[in-house]
């Protein structure tokens, strides 16, 4: 009886620390993306983004904003009592972000500004491995960060290579 006591005790414990790591990335997600939201729906008023990263026509007009209503979106869904709504929103969150790391990579950005994005996918991948078990949330984030980037091929345009740009040496 002992032995099933501690065994029933640490079970416990662990569901609840996984709980409240869920819950702590998930508050993290939800912070930065209704803050990132308000920026992408207002983009085309004042191209601070695009001005930023020196990105001018990377992306179709209309992305920033629909992005940042998806962003809203998620930042609500992470607080719907869905599991299935949560893990929608964390497969989202890596596509997004997956190509956001790829934009960052094609319009030739420092390799370093990859990192921001990226930190979100690995984020998503935490909360999935914390609700479905490690495995299937790495698959998971394999496929939705291959979506992510097949959407980044088709909407992320590379910049035009200029004279002042073109590599010193043929």
């Amino acid at each position: 009886v002992g032995d099933s006591s501690a065994a029933t005790r640490l079970r416990t414990c662990t569901a609840m620390t996984d709980a409240a790591f869920d819950f702590a990335l998930r508050v993290a997600e939800s912070i930065a993306f209704a803050l990132h939201s308000a920026v992408a729906i207002t983009e085309p008023c004042h191209g601070a983004v695009e001005c930023s990263f020196n990105s001018p026509g990377s992306l179709p007009t209309w992305f920033w904003p629909v992005a940042g209503v998806m962003l809203a979106v998620v930042s609500a869904a992470n607080w719907l009592g869905s599991p299935g709504v949560v893990l929608g929103a964390q497969a989202y969150i890596v596509a997004f972000h997956s190509g956001g790391v790829f934009w960052h990579l094609r319009l030739k950005h420092h390799p370093v500004a990859g990192i921001g994005p990226g930190f979100f996918v690995v984020m998503a991948a935490a909360v999935a491995a914390l609700r479905v078990g490690v495995a299937v949330a790495l698959l998971g984030t394999v496929v939705c960060a291959a979506v992510g980037v097949g959407l980044g091929l088709v909407l992320v345009r590379p910049p035009k290579v200029t004279e002042k740009d073109a590599p010193l040496l043929p």
